[in-house]
């Protein structure tokens, strides 16, 4: 019987396609051995958007007029945003430790999940979907998922912004603070954030669409184009975050590293700068490939702050971009000596100060526009 109504379209065999494509990388998340603590949040997350694509698979397959499956209780709605936050949270503090305060984020959740399973019990009493409906409302039911469905858009807008200012303090502490290549610099994670972000739009558009001109009543197709928009985007976040390499990161001091802007003497300015292009040259500081602001500052005897300053006035670049210079230089040098022909460009490249061979091509191709081995066969042939 739960299978008699039920039939497939192309549209709801995309969104099949797609929720299993999300339970199965899911799984795969919470098998893996990287990034374990922040991959439980992003699998729960992949999860929770599965039933809401599923939700729209049971109207589009009519498996909403099955008994049992009328009323399923799925809260996600409000819930997506915090378990994605917390994902990139724990991906950036690795030393962070689950508390009551980071429970809270979920109460709201907690709730509205309880209210579904309230509601669910008491329906399936009946197997007459009329009756379903009755009891349904003597619920407020629809009333309590638009209430629920207005806060998940709320919830979008605050947790996205919180996760905006996380990754831009991560990004300002990478850029400001290690040399170090081994540290990724998560460009995937700006794309995740712009993706929820349109997500939130689309939702808040279709709710929009309801409340000023009855759309629900009329129309399905800015629904079905959501649900499709949010197939792509659990695809998107199963791949992209299982190919990301491990890296265990414990930023405690991202608030330290942040340049501010202080009066510096314009010598005081030219005379640190000069001293660092010294030390860069002379002692070839950039071939420690974890090199850090602070221990060069140590090494000059200056604030790191006033050290962060002058790289970003004197070179018009951040510490790490600086230090990345030198390594290209140093390894296109070495690319051009004849003595060196046989050695690996992997090997020079390690030899320069990189660390990270994925970090390296893309660093070297952005400052040559070409390829280690397209630079070198280009220096062959002039």
């Amino acid at each position: 019987k739960v299978f008699q109504n039920m039939y497939f379209s192309i549209f709801s065999v995309l969104l099949l396609i797609g929720v299993t494509q999300g339970l199965v990388t899911s799984v795969v998340l919470l098998r893996s051995k990287h990034n374990v603590r922040s991959n439980r949040f992003l699998a729960l997350a992949i999860i929770t958007l599965c039933f809401l694509t599923a939700k729209r698979f049971w109207f589009t397959s009519g498996l909403w007029d099955t008994p049992y499956i009328r009323y399923f209780p799925n809260a996600g709605e409000v819930v997506i945003a915090p378990l994605i936050y917390f994902f990139l949270v724990f991906l950036l503090h690795s030393n962070l430790k689950f508390t009551r305060k980071h429970a809270l984020h979920f109460l709201p959740f907690a709730l509205f999940q309880l209210y579904a399973f309230v509601v669910y019990f008491y329906t399936l009493q009946t197997q007459n979907l009329v009756t379903k409906d009755v009891i349904a409302n003597s619920f407020y039911f629809n009333l309590i998922k638009d209430i629920e469905d207005y806060l998940g858009i709320v919830s979008t807008i605050v947790y996205i912004t919180f996760g905006y200012k996380s990754l831009r303090a991560y990004r300002t502490w990478l850029n400001n603070a290690t040399a170090d290549s081994a540290y990724p610099d998560f460009n995937w994670l700006w794309r995740l954030f712009t993706f929820a972000f349109i997500l939130g739009v689309f939702l808040s558009v279709n709710h929009f669409l309801n409340l000023a001109f009855d759309f629900n009543s009329k129309y399905r197709f800015h629904w079905d184009a959501f649900n499709i928009y949010m197939a792509f985007v659990i695809y998107y976040l199963g791949f992209v975050a299982y190919k990301q390499s491990h890296v265990e990161i414990a930023i405690n001091q991202t608030h330290d590293v942040t340049p501010k802007i202080a009066t510096i003497a314009n010598e005081e300015i030219q005379q640190t700068a000069q001293r660092l292009e010294n030390e860069m040259v002379n002692k070839k500081l950039f071939l420690n490939p974890t090199l850090s602001l602070k221990e060069v500052a140590q090494l000059l005897e200056v604030n790191q702050r006033t050290l962060s300053q002058v790289i970003n006035q004197h070179f018009q670049k951040s510490f790490r971009e600086l230090i990345n210079h030198y390594r290209v230089e140093e390894v296109k040098a070495k690319l051009n000596d004849e003595n060196l022909a046989k050695h690996s460009i992997l090997g020079i490249a390690l030899d320069c100060g990189f660390n990270s061979e994925a970090s390296f091509y893309r660093i070297f191709k952005k400052a040559t526009r070409m390829s280690p081995s397209q630079y070198k066969n280009h220096q062959a042939n002039q």
